[in-house]
């Protein structure tokens, strides 16, 4: 597929750096920056110089030759901008948009689709981080999450504790684990150096506590098989947000529907922001420094179940989610946003509990958006290095090279493991007697997300099929 991505920051580069590792032609556009020239010498793609939005820079990215448009710069009016450009000048098929500002994103139904603005997938950043941390929220103990089957299917990440019900026993017997249907996906050790080891064979390893245990279950019994790894910490009720950016305000209004939320942020002007933009649900919001000691104490933060780190530093996220560990033992979650303090932050002796990167989040989002060869969903893991794909098998028997078929007559590439099967609304375990069939919605755990071409490759109809509704 000829794709464009217009803009330079990290998810763009990220997100084209994904896209060239599973075969497509890219171009990114943008005006001229630094990180541009950089990535012209890392990746086999195409880079235009020029005002994103504008019409000679996309006909010199090669837009009338373009099947999809990816617009991921910084300003929301650049983005609308080019969309409608490539739409209406070069008659671009599929156009994504990356918004931020509420005032579009609150009257989206109106202002883009068939009917208005013609864009075809809006990524909010807010919707996207408020996802993976309400998630988190939801089901205490897991350190990632990714949806699938729309909804009904999770992977999830957990460490296995001493405490654990399966902690010391085989990875086989998790599957009889109270009869509940779940499958392990990977595991990941760390060994006395601290390095940390993928564990490709599963079938006689014992779980040991540290672990870190992916796994792919219905959502529904996400917190059952938590309990297989871990003591359940104790539900939330009353959480602090520090921040008052765009996503700590949506992230305390969601949250407000189901939990006790007080939001705190140090400059006057985005205190009062977002004490407009919350004024219709039921967060406290107060205008404090959230590493003030003696303000923790008058308001009571230090009783808080969590406190959620969400400013615009990675320093004070990461300096107040300290202070309130250490000196609260307050749960703690940070939003980091550079890759520089993940190895601060990512180890068993952190005092943060949970750290979420938005770049995971929102590449994994603009993924799913794009649906290529097959895939319905993706999710990012481990800082993007893994992640988890929904693959629909299409064809026949005679078309396919897995439809058919068992486990054990596919040759799987290096570092995928298959979960659960969603198959007419029922959900199934691959055994040694399952048989893939058509229509199938099939989740695969890649350890390598750069294995995701040749696994894609193979679950795909040979090129001579021919699609029923032709």
């Amino acid at each position: 597929m000829k794709i464009i991505i217009l803009g330079s920051g990290d998810v763009s580069l990220e997100l084209a750096k994904y896209l060239v590792d599973a075969g497509h032609a890219v171009t990114i556009a943008d005006k001229d920056s630094d990180k541009l020239a950089d990535i012209a010498n890392r990746i086999d793609l195409r880079c235009v110089v020029g005002n994103p939005a504008s019409p000679e820079t996309l006909r010199k990215a090669g837009a009338k030759n373009t099947e999809l448009l990816v617009a991921t710069t910084s300003e929301d009016e650049v983005n609308i901008t080019a969309c409608s450009v490539a739409h209406f000048l070069f008659k671009i098929t599929r156009t994504i948009a990356r918004l931020r500002a509420q005032d579009y994103l609150g009257e989206r139904d109106i202002l883009f689709g068939r009917n208005g603005i013609p864009i075809d997938h809006i990524i909010s950043t807010e919707d996207a981080v408020t996802n993976t941390i309400k998630a988190k929220v939801d089901f205490p103990g897991i350190n990632a999450f990714g949806s699938f089957c729309k909804g009904t299917l999770a992977v999830v990440s957990t460490k296995v504790n001493s405490d654990g019900k399966m902690c010391g026993k085989l990875v086989a017997d998790f599957n009889k684990f109270d009869a509940a249907d779940a499958v392990v996906l990977a595991i990941y050790r760390r060994d006395p150096y601290g390095n940390v080891k993928y564990l490709s064979k599963l079938d006689n390893e014992i779980f040991v506590q540290g672990d870190e245990v992916f796994f792919c279950c219905i959502r529904e019994n996400i917190k059952h098989h938590l309990r297989a790894f871990r003591d359940l910490p104790v539900p939330k009720r009353f959480i602090t947000i520090s921040g008052g950016t765009h996503i700590a305000d949506f992230l305390a209004k969601t949250l407000s529907e189901n939990y006790s939320i007080k939001l705190i942020e140090s400059d006057a002007d985005r205190a009062r922001r977002s004490a407009i933009s919350l004024h219709s649900s039921s967060a406290q919001i107060f205008n404090a420094d959230p590493t003030d000691m003696d303000f923790i104490r008058e308001e009571n933060l230090d009783k808080s179940d969590l406190y959620i780190a969400a400013t615009p530093f990675d320093e004070t996220n990461i300096m107040s989610s300290l202070i309130m560990r250490r000196m609260h033992n307050v749960q703690t979650a940070a939003i980091i946003k550079g890759d520089g303090y993940i190895q601060l932050t990512d180890n068993d002796y952190s005092e943060i509990n949970s750290v979420i990167m938005p770049k995971d989040s929102i590449i994994s989002a603009l993924l799913t958006s794009i649906r290529q060869e097959g895939v319905e969903s993706v999710s990012l893991f481990r800082q993007g290095k893994a992640e988890a794909i929904e693959l629909v098998l299409e064809g026949s028997k005679s078309s396919s090279q897995v439809i058919g078929r068992k486990l054990s007559d596919l040759n799987l590439p290096r570092g995928v493991t298959l979960g659960m099967v969603s198959r007419n609304k029922r959900f199934l375990r691959i055994d040694d007697k399952f048989v893939f069939a058509a229509k199938d919605h099939i989740i695969a755990f890649l350890d390598d997300h750069t294995q995701m071409r040749k696994l894609v490759k193979m679950f795909r109809p040979r090129s001579n099929w021919i699609p029923s509704w032709l």
